[in-house]
């Protein structure tokens, strides 16, 4: 396999990324004015500045290119949108949450961590009777994702070695001469043993007092605001379990914020979210100053990449 020079995987990633971005925000957006329709301005006006001035929501798009988390993203809110809905049986969301977890798991194993908590904590939330169903109904629908999971954790990984695979995949394009390398052929145990000798508790919250202050005030808002079962809130840390076997430790912090937002509108959505009345002027300007630094970066050797180029 090789890609002609007019298809090759930079035009690629830019069509898919850009297709992706804006699916995400019209969804996004469709979504929360959804949630929030049966709210007055004056109180929807805190979380869409809360939403509008994420630094990893919308502003963190345009950065965090050539990764697969935004279609993730994009998959994990269409369930979260249907599991929500009533216009569907308990049978049909079931395969659907099984095919997109499915999915997910072969775009980016890591995915497992990212949003399937949460969809899988919304799904025993809105059928909390699910544990009394009989097991031969549920475990079939759910046996496609534990498969695909299992085959990826046993067959997941290149087997030749580094240089076989710098060759195959300049075989490919010339560009992916240098990625992937460490992704598919590290076993977990390489990456943990890589990755826990260099985890530092500042590194774990974003690698910036800046963004572990931003990320205290969304847990805050979710903790005290959100009147969701403890365990849907805390489903929102699976993320950060990903900093144990990877360096990309920013990257993660900021797919526990998202489930943070995304929290927020299912919490709406049920009319279990209450309106923060302290919202004045001091916290529009912190959500203004935590905006102007930039979106988050990747690892907590670069958690603020724009924050380098200004000049005080």
């Amino acid at each position: 396999m090789r890609l002609s020079d007019n298809l090759n995987p930079s035009s690629l990633v830019l069509t898919s990324h850009l297709f992706f971005s804006v699916l995400f925000c019209i969804t996004f957006w469709i979504f929360t004015r959804s949630c929030f329709k049966d709210w007055k301005l004056k109180e929807k006006i805190p979380f869409y500045t809360l939403f509008t001035l994420s630094p990893v929501l919308f502003f963190r798009l345009g950065y965090d290119i050539g990764r697969m988390d935004l279609i993730c993203l994009v998959f994990s809110l269409f369930t979260i949108i249907l599991t929500l809905s009533e216009s569907y049986s308990f049978t049909k969301k079931c395969i659907f949450i099984s095919l997109i977890i499915s999915l997910q798991l072969l775009i980016h194993e890591a995915s497992l961590f990212f949003y399937i908590p949460l969809i899988i904590g919304l799904l025993f939330y809105k059928y909390p009777n699910i544990r009394y169903k009989k097991i031969s109904k549920i475990l079939p629908i759910f046996l496609l994702p534990l498969i695909t999971g299992f085959l990826l954790l046993v067959f997941g990984r290149y087997e030749p070695g580094r240089e076989e695979l710098g060759i195959y995949l300049t075989n490919i394009s010339k560009e992916l001469e240098t990625s992937m390398n460490v992704e598919l052929i590290h076993t977990l145990k390489d990456s943990f043993e890589h990755s826990i000798i260099l985890l530092t508790p500042k590194s774990l919250l974003g690698g910036s007092y800046l963004i572990t202050i931003y990320y205290c005030f969304i847990l805050y808002l979710v903790f005290k605001f959100v009147k969701l079962p403890l365990y849907l809130k805390l489903s929102i840390f699976s993320p950060l379990i990903l900093s144990f076997i990877a360096r990309d430790d920013t990257r993660f912090l900021a797919a526990s914020t998202i489930c943070c937002n995304l929290l927020m509108l299912i919490s709406a959505k049920e009319s279990k979210l209450y309106f923060p009345k302290f919202f004045g002027l001091l916290t529009y300007i912190f959500l203004i100053t935590i905006f102007l630094l930039g979106p988050w970066g990747i690892g907590s050797y670069d958690p603020l990449p724009l924050l380098k180029h200004y000049n005080f």
